[in-house]
């Protein structure tokens, strides 16, 4: 019998969807949370296409995380499945744009989705451009060389990331949540709180 594949997502993130979609008259919330599921389903689907079988899928505040059972990923395998997300999220995106002029909702999937696709590409070692990065590093270059450069490079990237906000925040008057998600990023950075930033 095939083992099932468990499903977690924290209380505080489950409280804090269901409030934002209570508070949601302009279906913003809604269409990204939308965008985020299709991003998520590109993963499963490309593990399904590749044969990867998954323990379990826990959502958090800054995305979801999968758990492979009973093996080690290949280079390429996880390269395959990182590139899977951003790749449904273009895809959506672009799809959706198709619909702009007929659907107010078709907009905001299509930036939301486009914005998620864009973000999850950075070469931040907890997003998936990240891994893509640090698996190609590794493959070429070795383990070695992949720590010495994906922190760096992280830092970087999430200061690009938080001076982006604060312009936005600062010159358009909007942008608090990438302001918070930036700074949240940031700090989990330093404090080593998230592993895949060590």
């Amino acid at each position: 019998m095939k083992p099932k594949m468990g499903f977690r997502i924290a209380p505080a993130v489950l409280i804090l969807t269901v409030l934002m979609l209570v508070f949601d008259r302009e279906r913003i919330c809604m269409m990204t949370l939308i965008a985020a599921f299709l991003h998520e389903l590109g993963h499963l689907s490309a593990a399904g296409a590749l044969g990867i079988p998954l323990r379990s899928l826990r959502f958090g505040f800054l995305g979801a995380r999968m758990d492979v059972r009973g093996r080690m990923l290949s280079y390429s395998e996880e390269w395959l499945l990182c590139a899977a997300g951003p790749a449904w999220s273009l895809l959506s995106s672009a799809f959706a744009a198709v619909f702009w002029q007929v659907s107010s909702d078709a907009r905001v999937f299509s930036c939301a989705s486009l914005v998620l696709g864009l973000l999850n590409l950075l070469p931040i070692r907890s997003f998936d451009g990240g891994r893509m990065t640090e698996c190609a590093i590794r493959f070429f270059a070795g383990d070695v060389w992949a720590d010495r450069i994906m922190r760096p490079l992280s830092l970087i990237f999430l200061f690009l990331l938080w001076a982006c906000s604060v312009y936005f925040l600062l010159r358009a008057g909007d942008g608090l949540s990438l302001f918070c998600f930036s700074m949240s990023l940031l700090l989990r950075f330093f404090d080593g709180e998230d592993s895949n930033f060590v």
